[in-house]
């Protein structure tokens, strides 16, 4: 992994994304259509904790970040189903759950319980605030 942090775009995956939102090249059907319903690797988790920071974003449940600059977030977020709304909370908990369905919480979990929570503490309150959003 090059680039990794506890922050949600402090990471490769929240970096592709983010690059191809910025591009207009993001299909979230052909995303979702790629992540195994099985278990999540380190890159989807990624992704869907950055395209759950920018729904928090357009929906101001978080200040605006330099790291958003150049993504209009709320036509972004505005364009998505409920469905692609659900598959976004859905895999976020399942980036969160535990180390079998998800490899991200695998790799930070062998960095230890306080890292582990660090990392996955900001994450459930994000999903606790988004929820009721549907």
């Amino acid at each position: 992994m090059g680039t990794w942090g506890s922050g949600p775009f402090e990471n490769d995956g929240a970096g592709d994304l983010l690059a191809a939102l910025r591009a207009g090249d993001f299909e979230i059907d052909d995303f979702c259509g790629h992540v195994d319903e099985e278990y999540l690797e380190v890159d989807d988790a990624q992704a869907a904790i950055a395209l759950a920071e920018v729904v928090a974003a357009a929906h101001g449940l978080r200040p605006a970040s330099q790291e958003l600059d150049g993504i209009d977030v709320a036509v972004y977020v505005g364009s998505l189903t409920p469905e692609q709304r659900a598959w976004i909370l859905t895999t976020l908990e399942r980036a969160i759950a535990d180390s079998d369905t998800s490899e991200l919480h695998e790799l930070w979990a062998e960095n230890g319980p306080e890292d582990l929570e660090e990392w996955r503490a900001p994450i459930a309150s994000r999903l606790a605030s988004l929820r009721p959003l549907g």
